[in-house]
C-alpha cells in the first residue's frame, strides 16, 4: 500500500474498528435475503458448491438400489462379501489417491479451479461407469469419480465458508452436506463453477487485496467499497493473515506445534473419523442387507424404503441445517451422537429378538425398519455440522490441509467399513452392531467433554477460542496492527523532519530568519 492516501484510509479503519468484533458491523436486514441483488446472486453462485456433494447422494442410493435389481446382481455376478467391498470402496481408492495432492491445488489455484477440474472428472468418471460392460470397467468409473470428489470436497467447504454472506455461513456450508442425500447432474455444477466469486481470503493471501476488495463490495454490500462490513472484513482479513504469515503457519508441523493446534488437530481426527465409524455405512451402501438380515426380501418392497428413505434423509438435513446458527454447531453434534447411541442400542436389541424368533415376529422388523429412520434424526444434524465446523475452526494457512484430512480421515473409514461392513453382516449378522454401539459411546464423551462452540463467532475471531494470545486473530490482530501502524507513522513522520533538517542544514532550502 504505497499511497499515502490509502495508508491513512487504513489507519483510519484500523482506529474505526479497535475493540468491534464482525456482530457490531453488519447491517440489520430488513428484507429475506432473496429481495437483494447481491445475495440472491451470491447464494445462487454458491450452489455450484452445494451441488458438489451429488456424487455420495446419488452413488449411495443408486448402488442400493441397484442391489435390490435381479439383471444388475447377473451382469456383475452377484457380488458379496469382498467383491461387494471392492465396488463400494472404488471410489473411495480415488478419493484417498487425491489427498496426496488436493490441498496443495487449493494453495495454488485458489478454491475456484479445483472445483472445476474435480466436476470435470466427475463426469468422465460417470461416463465410463454408465457405460460400463464388466466389472473392471465399472471399478475404474468409480475410481476417476473417487479422484474428482476428493478434490472438490477439500476446496468446496473452503469456499463457501470464506465466500458466503457472514450471517449465511452456517447455514449455507451445513446445507452444503445436504446434498449427500440428493444426487443432481454434475454438468450443472461445472457450468456455475465458472462464475462463482475466488475465495477473498485467498486472494489477500497471494497480494491481490483490490480483487479480494472487489468481491466483498459486490457480494456482501452491493459493490459500496465504503460499506463498514466490507471495510471491515478486509482489515480483519488482512490483519490475522499477516500474523499467520509472520508466524510461518503454513508448515505440516504447525499442527502440533501450539496448544491451539494441536486442540484443532484432535477435533479434526474426531470428526473425520466419527462421520464414517458411527454406523452411518450400514444404513448407507448396505441397506439391502440390513433389510434381507431382518426378512425384508422382497425387491419392490426393498426398492421403496430406500426411495423413502433418501426422502426421508433430506428432509432431516435441511430441517436441522435450518436450526445450526441458533443451536450452534456443538449443540447440533452432541444431541445427533447421543441420539444414535440410542437409537443403535434399541436397533440391536430388536435385531437380535428377530433373529432369536426366525425373522417371525413382524413387529421387531418394523421395530428395525423404524430404527433406520430414526438413526437419521441422530446422523443428520451431526453430519451437517461436521464440515462447517471443522473447516471454520482451522486457521486459514492450514485451512486447506485441515479439510484434506478430513477428508482422508473420512474416506480412510468408509473404505475400512466398506470391506469389513458386509464380511461381518454375513458372517456375525446383529452383533456387529455391538461395534457401532462402542464407537458411538466414545464419541458421546469426546463431544461433550471436548468440543467448544462457536456460533456467532466471524471466521477471523474463532482462533480466539483455541490460541488466546499465542497467535493474534480477529480482532486483537486489528489492535496489534492499531500499535504497529501508528508506530510507523511516528517513526515516519520523525524521519521525515531529520530529512527536512539535514537538507536545511545545507542551505538548500534555507527559509528567510532561519536559526536551525
Amino acid at each position: 500500500m504505497n499511497d499515502p492516501n490509502d495508508a491513512k484510509r487504513e489507519m483510519a479503519d484500523v482506529e474505526e474498528f479497535e475493540g468491534l468484533v464482525l456482530a457490531d458491523v453488519i447491517p440489520k436486514l430488513d428484507k429475506w435475503w432473496f429481495q437483494y441483488p447481491n445475495l440472491r446472486k451470491l447464494n445462487l453462485l454458491l450452489l455450484s458448491a452445494f451441488l458438489a456433494q451429488f456424487t455420495c447422494g446419488f452413488d449411495g442410493s443408486m448402488l442400493n438400489g441397484m442391489q435390490s435389481l435381479p439383471l444388475w446382481r447377473e451382469a456383475f455376478g452377484d457380488p458379496t462379501g469382498a467383491n461387494l467391498g471392492t465396488l463400494v470402496n472404488a471410489i473411495n481408492i480415488g478419493v484417498l489417491v487425491s489427498a496426496l495432492f488436493s490441498s496443495q491445488l487449493c494453495e495454488i489455484f485458489g478454491r475456484k479451479k479445483p472445483i472445476t477440474l474435480g466436476t470435470f472428472l466427475i463426469i468422465i468418471g460417470s461416463a465410463l461407469q454408465a457405460g460400463a460392460q464388466n466389472l473392471g470397467m465399472f471399478i475404474a468409473g468409480r475410481i476417476i469419480i473417487g479422484l474428482g470428489t476428493g478434490i472438490v470436497a477439500v476446496a468446496t467447504p473452503q469456499l463457501m465458508t470464506e465466500v458466503a454472506y457472514p450471517t449465511h455461513r452456517g447455514k449455507m456450508v451445513s446445507l452444503y452436506m445436504t446434498q449427500w442425500v440428493v444426487g443432481v447432474p454434475a454438468i450443472l455444477q461445472l457450468i456455475l463453477s465458472i462464475w462463482v466469486p475466488e475465495s477473498p481470503r485467498w486472494l489477500v493471501y497471494k497480494d491481490r487485496r483490490d480483487e479480494a476488495l472487489s468481491v466483498l463490495s459486490q457480494y456482501h454490500s452491493c459493490g459500496d467499497h465504503d460499506s463498514r462490513l466490507v471495510r471491515f472484513e478486509l482489515l480483519e482479513i488482512e490483519a490475522t493473515l499477516e500474523e499467520e504469515k509472520k508466524h510461518k503457519a503454513i508448515q505440516w508441523s504447525e499442527f502440533i506445534r501450539t496448544s491451539g493446534n494441536r486442540k484443532r488437530l484432535w477435533i479434526l481426527l474426531f470428526m473425520g473419523f466419527a462421520a464414517q465409524l458411527s454406523g452411518l455405512g450400514l444404513t448407507g451402501y448396505y441397506l439391502t442387507k440390513i433389510l434381507n438380515s431382518i426378512g425384508v426380501i422382497n425387491a419392490n418392497t426393498q426398492l421403496l424404503i430406500n426411495a423413502i428413505a433418501a426422502v426421508w434423509q433430506l428432509c432431516c438435513s435441511v430441517f436441522f441445517a435450518m436450526l445450526i446458527d441458533r443451536v450452534g454447531r456443538r449443540g447440533l453434534i452432541t444431541f445427533g451422537i447421543t441420539t444414535m447411541l440410542v437409537v443403535f442400542v434399541v436397533w440391536t436389541i430388536c435385531s437380535a429378538l428377530n433373529e432369536e424368533r426366525h425373522f417371525s415376529d413382524r413387529p421387531l422388523a418394523l421395530a428395525v425398519v423404524a430404527m433406520i429412520f430414526l438413526f437419521q434424526v441422530g446422523y443428520q444434524p451431526f453430519a451437517i455440522s461436521t464440515v462447517p465446523y471443522v473447516v471454520e475452526c482451522s486457521l486459514y494457512s492450514l485451512r486447506s490441509k485441515t479439510a484434506m484430512i478430513f477428508q482422508f480421515c473420512g474416506y480412510s473409514a468408509s473404505f475400512f467399513t466398506g470391506y469389513v461392513n458386509p464380511v461381518a453382516l454375513d458372517r456375525i449378522g446383529w452383533r456387529y452392531y455391538i461395534f457401532a454401539c462402542a464407537v458411538l459411546g466414545v464419541e458421546c464423551v469426546f463431544a461433550w467433554w471436548y468440543l467448544p462452540e462457536t456460533k456467532g463467532k466471524g471466521l477471523e475471531e474463532i482462533g480466539q477460542i483455541f490460541d488466546g494470545d499465542e497467535l493474534l486473530t480477529g480482532t486483537q490482530a486489528i489492535t496489534k496492527k492499531r500499535e504497529e501502524k501508528y508506530r510507523a507513522f511516528d517513526e515516519s513522520s520523525l524521519s521525515a523532519k531529520l530529512s527536512v533538517r539535514v537538507t536545511l542544514r545545507k542551505g538548500r532550502m534555507m527559509p528567510e530568519g532561519w536559526k536551525g
